[in-house]
């Protein structure tokens, strides 16, 4: 009966531990899916911003498109170069936002540290206050100036996925072709200041 007993706990124990370890695996993929569409715009490779026309592109170069969109291999690569040329710069304009937004934050916060020694006396409170809220002004300038080039950056790469795929699904044999899914406005959560 003891016997029985230990069984049944220690088989209770080991189903706990599977299901702690399921959930902690669904839990991590969660995470890694989370961290990978939080990433900040501009930090994502070509390929992972558009994987289906990258690698249909990767077909069209190596000339293994199959049978059926083999013959127009010639337009499959023009929409190819299309949707890449103008990546890089709208990748640059992004990051170039980003870093302007960052390097205003640093140069405010360096004023407000510079003008407001801890503790601040009577006589300073006046500059402190004024310095404070020009950072509050300049902070918020740079951030909505960085917000104008993200929502231009997704719209940009969204638009230029819909000419691709638009072109590709015309195509003789294209029309069957899985398209990569849309691109859309990050919310303030997923891409905090």
């Amino acid at each position: 009966m003891t016997e029985h007993i230990f069984r049944t706990t220690k088989g209770l124990i080991l189903m706990r531990m599977r299901l702690l370890a399921s959930a902690g695996t669904a839990i991590a993929i969660a995470l890694v899916s989370a961290a990978s569409a939080m990433a900040l715009p501009g930090t994502r490779t070509f390929a992972q911003t558009y994987p289906f026309a990258s690698a249909l592109c990767a077909k069209a170069e190596s000339a293994s498109l199959g049978k059926r969109l083999e013959p127009s291999r010639d337009q499959v690569l023009a929409a190819c170069t299309a949707l890449e040329q103008p990546f890089a710069g709208l990748e640059a304009t992004v990051t170039s936002a980003e870093t302007q937004y960052a390097q205003t934050v640093a140069n405010e916060r360096a004023l407000v540290v510079a003008a407001c020694p801890q503790p601040v006396t009577r006589a300073e409170h006046p500059a402190c206050r004024t310095v404070r809220l020009t950072r509050r002004s300049a902070d918020s300038t740079a951030l909505l100036a960085r917000h104008d080039a993200v929502v231009a950056f997704i719209s940009a790469l969204e638009a230029n996925r819909v000419t691709f795929w638009t072109t590709i699904h015309s195509l003789r044999g294209g029309a069957g072709v899985t398209a990569d899914p849309p691109i859309t406005q990050p919310t303030p959560q997923q891409n905090p200041s």
